[in-house]
């Protein structure tokens, strides 16, 4: 990591309350998503899988949306990658390059 990688500021400090919540919002987008298309026949699962576990997907995919809308997955390294893009249009890598 170079020096100017370390001075970065990747907290989300400088951002108000309200900036944070709509991160949250725009990062739980997806998994909404994937609840609501879970039963479209081209949404991908394997001919093996039943409608209770498609049911069981899309009510885990619905909670984890809540849970990251309370702010309880902040800590998430993808949540929180999320959230700093919708902040900053930056992506930030897992690795460094």
């Amino acid at each position: 990591m170079g020096p100017q990688e370390m001075s970065r500021d990747l907290s989300f400090d400088r951002f108000s309350p309200d900036q944070i919540q709509a991160a949250r919002v725009y990062a739980a987008k997806n998994c909404r998503e994937c609840a609501e298309h879970a039963f479209d026949d081209d949404f991908g699962f394997a001919s093996h899988v039943t409608l209770e576990d498609k049911k069981q997907y899309a009510a885990e995919k619905l909670q984890l949306a809540q849970d990251i809308e309370s702010g309880e997955k902040d800590g998430c390294f993808t949540v929180w990658q999320n959230m700093y893009y919708f902040l900053t249009g930056e992506c930030v890598p897992f690795l460094p390059s």
